[in-house]
């Protein structure tokens, strides 16, 4: 039957048009503008609010956030104190029992009253009889006990990493703290979740994305270190043949080694869009350097007051090429994570090499984060039609020590979102959660007024790189569709395209920049259907 949605402001986000009704069937839009057609059709009133296509995120970890609500919460965190006290209180609310571990994430030590690491003597303190280990906010690094570091076989006998870094004292004792792939001589010997608790974390949480307007999330849980790559496929493909999924998830893939890539493409037949409306294969993604905020991510020159630090680039060169080479011949777009100004380097490279022996029509070549960029590195941005996945909210955390790190010079020309669209660049909008919210009004806030949620710095922290509300809605529709090749089906409301969109609380292109963040999602429809109502 034939659905008629009527009486909005329906932002079609094709150009800046506007029409006042949908008319649906099927789970497709088949006109706009038009009445009551002739025969059966129900009529839903949309009130004269404002409606948008679904929100799509292009980079996000769906189940580690999942997970991670079973974990420590540390986000908020402003002294060790604090982390203490939550420890605790986990402890004793969920029963933990003696050797059993305890995980933990999202502090952030820049956030606390008083600026310091925590220790792995912090940590035998707040849980002095079970191993724990506990990730700070930016995912790249860790800090272990010393029950967990014994438990790995790192504590007395330390290994040297090319991809990692175990911090060490001026004795040579560990102090807890792990860099980069370090993390995981830990993660790899915790309890994997089976495929039915990845089905029931997914089925839990998937409404989280719905409430802020979500229909369409690209996801990268290969990261989650504690489930199989098998599992977690098999928890979406069974969950998307029972008819349970109500967000369409596209599943990247972080394929770290040869040998893990080698084995998903010996077994699985799963290429770049290869799927149903619901679940499909994504691009393939590497890490290869940290975060700003750990001092991990890999610079042309080294950090401020730190002449000896670059950050990690957690490959050998050869090998890094090699891998995205293989991935690319055997039918996966591209799709790797760049903070520091050094590895977009290394990853234009490896682009254009690519792009030189294996040409082909659109391969839409992506850069994850695209946070300490130049000039000449936008410049090949544009000239190699790179797309850049960005994520606007990090601005609210990297604000507090952009500078102090990298120096204004090197800070003038990041963040540069503005300065893409004006280059021709191809932009879209995610979050990385659970590193930061999901949530796209967030985010849409904070690239229209280059503040923070309490509205901080006035004036904006990088006025010249604000976007227009009209450009910050595009990252999270026409843009983030682009990414996966379904511009011609997501984010827009026309013709022939899926019927995803939300219904918003106000008008957030009339209303102050300064209320964008107080806008709710009212409604959240997929292929027509109401899937979530506040």
């Amino acid at each position: 039957m034939k659905t008629l949605f009527r009486n909005g402001s329906i932002h079609t986000m094709n150009g800046t048009e506007v029409v006042h009704s949908l008319l649906v069937e099927d789970g497709r839009i088949l006109d706009v503008n038009c009445d009551v057609p002739a025969g059966e059709c129900q009529v839903v009133d949309l009130h004269g609010k404002t409606v948008l296509p679904g929100f799509h995120d292009s980079h996000e970890h769906f189940l580690c956030y999942a997970t991670d609500k079973e974990k420590i919460n540390f986000f908020g965190i402003r002294s060790l104190e604090e982390m203490a006290e939550r420890t605790r209180r986990y402890i004793a609310d969920r029963g933990i029992k003696k050797g059993e571990w305890i995980q933990g994430g999202g502090w952030n030590e820049n956030e606390f009253d008083v600026p310091v690491l925590p220790s792995r003597q912090d940590l035998d303190k707040f849980c002095p009889d079970n191993p724990a280990i506990f990730t700070r906010t930016c995912c790249s690094v860790a800090v272990a006990n010393t029950a967990a570091l014994k438990a790995a076989g790192i504590f007395d006998d330390i290994p040297t990493l090319q991809d990692g870094h175990i911090v060490v004292d001026e004795n040579g004792v560990p102090t807890g703290m792990l860099h980069e792939r370090a993390r995981h001589l830990v993660y790899d010997i915790l309890t994997k979740y089976t495929k039915e608790q990845l089905k029931q974390f997914i089925l839990d949480y998937q409404k989280d994305l719905l409430s802020t307007g979500l229909t369409t999330v690209q996801t990268d849980d290969f990261k989650l270190w504690d489930a199989t790559i098998d599992d977690i496929l098999a928890a979406y493909e069974e969950l998307d043949k029972e008819g349970k999924l109500n967000v369409r998830f596209i599943q990247q893939l972080r394929l770290i080694t040869d040998a893990q890539l080698e084995d998903y493409l010996h077994r699985h037949s799963g290429r770049t869009g290869d799927g149903s409306e619901f679940f499909k294969i994504g691009a393939f993604k590497l890490l290869p350097d940290g975060s700003l905020g750990g001092k991990t991510a890999a610079l042309r020159e080294p950090y401020e007051g730190d002449p000896e630090n670059k950050g990690i680039f957690v490959y050998d060169e050869k090998v890094f090429y090699d891998l995205l080479e293989k991935a690319y011949r055997n039918g996966l777009q591209l799709a790797i994570h760049a903070i520091g100004d050094y590895t977009m380097d290394v990853i234009l490279d490896c682009y254009e090499r690519i792009a030189a022996k294996y040409p082909k029509p659109d391969p839409r070549f992506r850069i994850i984060h695209c946070q300490i960029t130049s000039e000449d590195i936008l410049d090949r941005f544009a000239r190699n039609g790179v797309l850049a996945d960005i994520q606007p909210l990090f601005i609210r955390a990297d604000m507090e020590i952009a500078e102090e790190l990298l120096g204004k010079e090197r800070v003038s020309t990041s963040y540069a979102w503005k300065t893409m669209l004006d280059k021709g660049i191809h932009v879209s909008g995610s979050s990385d959660a659970p590193v930061e919210s999901f949530d796209p009004i967030l985010a849409i806030h904070c690239a229209v007024t280059s503040q923070n949620l309490d509205g901080q710095p006035a004036g904006g922290w990088l006025p010249q790189q604000k976007l227009t509300v009209q450009e910050a809605v595009a990252l999270y529709t026409t843009g983030s569709a682009y990414t996966s090749y379904e511009e011609n089906v997501k984010g827009k409301l026309c013709p022939g395209y899926l019927a995803d969109f939300i219904v918003l609380s106000q008008d957030i292109f009339s209303v102050p920049e300064n209320e964008i963040v107080n806008t709710k999602v009212e409604q959240t429809y997929l292929g027509g259907k109401l899937v979530y109502s506040c």
